[in-house]
């Protein structure tokens, strides 16, 4: 199934690894057809995002893949459950879900990027575990820790022959992004190892994947 429908007019392919708050490390990563990287930085407030996207001039010829991020108010230690009375979620008043503490995934800029989406723009969400997967990462790494973000940088400079990519170890949301990047360009046809398709749809764009 196509999914960009003049796949011609494209090219700039821009990843970008959101985090869940603004004090998270959020990446971009920006892309030409032939793999080399045009920019690659971090990011932190949605403001960022905005700045950067608002002022990228070749919106309208770009693929444009955001991840999806991790609700970091979420319910995910001990102490977190221990701490709240066992009521049903929002039929009692002593359980107000307060900050979607109880969503898995943050719906962080999600508004911005619909609108970018109905002016015509290519855009798209990504699941970073399912590019993960995919690009060779290793399930005996721990997420984001050093030797992961080094195995998936590896993949990126040795298989996909992204030599601008430094041999010491990048920031994970920069790996991360990059992924993005690499995604958008297959999902313009100017790869056919894998085989694009749409695996779900969050706040009101499909989500891309392999």
């Amino acid at each position: 199934m196509d999914l960009i429908k003049d796949k011609n007019s494209k090219f700039s392919f821009v990843g970008i690894a959101l985090g869940g708050l603004s004090t998270s490390e959020s990446a971009v990563a920006f892309i030409d057809r032939n793999m080399h990287i045009i920019t690659l930085d971090k990011m932190f407030s949605i403001g960022d995002v905005k700045y950067y996207l608002n002022n990228f001039a070749g919106k309208q010829n770009a693929v444009i893949l955001v991840s999806i991020p991790e609700n970091e108010v979420m319910l995910s230690s001990k102490w977190k459950y221990n701490s709240r009375t066992y009521d049903l979620v929002n039929f009692d008043t002593k359980m107000i879900n307060r900050e979607d503490w109880t969503n898995r995934f943050s719906s962080r800029g999600s508004e911005y990027f619909r609108e970018l989406h109905e002016n015509g723009i290519d855009i798209f969400r990504f699941d970073i575990e399912n590019m993960k997967k995919v690009f060779g990462g290793s399930m005996a790494y721990k997420e984001r820790t050093p030797a992961d973000c080094k195995a998936l940088q590896d993949v990126l400079r040795i298989k996909y022959k992204m030599t601008e990519l430094p041999s010491n170890m990048l920031p994970a949301a920069q790996v991360e992004a990059l992924l993005g990047a690499v995604l958008a360009r297959m999902l313009a046809g100017f790869s056919d190892e894998f085989q694009c398709k749409i695996i779900g749809e969050y706040e009101g764009l499909s989500i891309a994947g392999l």
